[in-house]
């Protein structure tokens, strides 16, 4: 297990706890009010752990693939609409099977991943014949300025050290590019269910290690280099089971229609949003 004794985002030294599970605690910082989990498991135990988060079943993969479906093509649909150059390079970390990867693709992005499952990994190569690389991108020293988008689909809550991954996602972004990243926003749901949400576990315990807000998001965007940071609400995803799925769509449905009848500035806590900001060019 990893101890932490501050904030990464504010330096703070004050929190309260607000959700239990086993031996993990999740922490509100009292100052910027980022979530975090205490303790953490190690960065070597969380790859160790990654190995078996993908499910190796066709049947499950394509569960996945309709899941994520629609979100990846209101997706690819917005980063097509920001991004001012032709087609360029794009890289997507946690690229998980690929699909975003080639629906990129098809629409002329050159693409590539990061996917530190060897499920994953093997089945972009073998499916999609798409260049993947298997470490954690703080470990590949790519060359600056290198690509004109940079995607992270509910990957930002698992890392260590997200400020980390976002400064070199910084450096090897043209300037001018951007970087979109979706990301779960569970704690006002946890809230409001209490107890129950220790059965439901919307942590992912102890896989997520941080909750982001619409606030915590920008001030970590900030603090890396980032401008033009907007949160909005785009689209939801289709899980398998009826209650899940219905859920998703009615409250993903509501968020967007709320976030756009307030032209863009109410944003229904709770529900993943889509966050996206610029290199200075």
């Amino acid at each position: 297990m990893k101890e932490f004794d501050h904030c990464i985002l504010c330096n703070g030294f004050n929190f309260r706890i607000i959700h239990r599970k086993d031996q993990w605690q999740y922490l509100r910082c009292l100052n910027c009010n980022l979530v975090s989990l205490h303790p953490r498991p190690t960065p070597q135990v969380l790859m160790k752990n990654y190995q078996g988060y993908l499910p190796v079943q066709p049947e499950e993969i394509r569960k996945w693939e309709m899941m994520m479906k629609p979100v990846f093509h209101k997706s690819a649909d917005l980063i097509d609409s920001r991004t001012m150059t032709d087609r360029g390079r794009l890289l997507d970390i946690g690229c998980g099977y690929g699909f975003f990867l080639q629906e990129m693709r098809c629409r002329g992005w050159k693409v590539e991943g990061i996917e530190v499952s060897e499920v994953g990994g093997q089945f972009v190569r073998e499916k999609w014949d798409i260049h993947v690389y298997s470490q954690p991108l703080e470990s590949l020293s790519l060359t600056e300025n290198l690509f004109d988008v940079i995607t992270l689909f509910y990957v930002i809550e698992h890392l260590d050290d997200p400020l980390a991954l976002l400064r070199e996602v910084n450096r090897i972004l043209k300037p001018g590019g951007v970087v979109f990243l979706r990301w779960p926003h569970s704690t006002p749901i946890i809230r409001i269910l209490g107890p129950l949400s220790r059965t439901l576990d919307l942590y992912h315990t102890p896989y997520h290690l941080y909750d982001f807000s619409p606030s915590t998001m920008e001030k970590m965007l900030k603090s890396c280099g980032f401008k033009e940071i907007e949160t909005m609400t785009v689209g939801n995803t289709r899980p398998s089971k009826r209650f899940n799925r219905w859920a998703s769509v009615i409250f993903g449905g509501l968020g967007g229609i709320m976030y756009y009848l307030s032209r863009r500035h109410f944003l229904l806590p709770g529900i993943s949003k889509t966050t996206l900001a610029l290199k200075p060019a």
